[in-house]
């Protein structure tokens, strides 16, 4: 059984398959806990408590659910018999198919491998649920960081981008962004339409000038670019 509250992430009842490094045998059961530093790993009689800087890849994978059973057909002579065997072949479906979850997660840290098995969730859901640990590793690496920051700074060598974009994207390297709501983008737009020369501009569709890109109504020819609009000013 999983929980999920905002830290930590905790994964419940796994079955270890097999462990080098850690105070756990095949078959125990152990509950495993993602906070933001570290990672802990609890079975009924052992506890193994490590850095998330140890651990240095964590894999899922695994068939997901696995159906078994079932495949009866109906069948019969005539209508009735026909319907009498398809009546047959649903009630012994419903009773004989068995889903079970097979997923493998494997942590694999600098001291050690733990494999564990569990039927909580999927391979996909379960990827998903973990990515904050996912995101953290990736910031914890600073291999990842510097190519990441190599990237940014070929783009502002170029010109594609500005300084003050360089840093803003360096900056979201080591921490998620704030984002602006819907009402507060829209009231930075109406500002941007209300500066005129100071706004970033753009041409008109319809007469083709040059007006303010967050314009909600062309000044020279009326055309109207309001929120159930069919068209908008074109950036250049």
């Amino acid at each position: 059984m999983l929980t999920h509250d905002s830290s930590p992430l905790i994964l419940n009842d796994c079955l270890v398959l097999g462990a080098s490094g850690f105070p756990f045998g095949a078959g125990n059961n152990v509950s495993v806990a993602f906070s933001s530093n570290s990672v802990s790993c609890r079975s009924q009689d052992s506890l193994a408590r490590f850095s998330l800087l140890e651990l240095s890849d964590l894999s899922i994978s695994g068939p997901g659910t696995v159906v078994t059973g079932g495949g009866f057909i109906g069948g019969g002579f005539g209508i009735d018999g026909a319907l009498q065997g398809m009546a047959i072949a649903a009630a012994l479906n419903a009773i004989t198919i068995k889903k079970k979850i097979h997923t493998l997660v494997a942590l694999t840290t600098n001291f050690g491998e733990l494999h564990l098995h569990t039927s909580a969730m999927d391979p996909g859901p379960l990827r998903i649920y973990l990515s904050d640990v996912f995101v953290r590793l990736r910031r914890l690496d600073p291999h990842w960081t510097q190519a990441r920051k190599q990237i940014i700074d070929a783009h502002l060598h170029v010109g594609a981008i500005s300084p003050e974009d360089a840093q803003v994207l360096k900056d979201r390297l080591s921490s998620p962004p704030v984002w602006p709501s819907i009402e507060e983008q829209l009231e930075e737009q109406r500002k941007f339409a209300n500066d005129g020369d100071a706004a970033p501009q753009g041409r008109c569709p319809s007469c083709e000038r040059i007006i303010p890109l967050f314009s909600e109504e062309c000044p020279f020819c009326n055309a109207n670019f309001g929120k159930y609009a069919s068209w908008s000013v074109i950036p250049i």
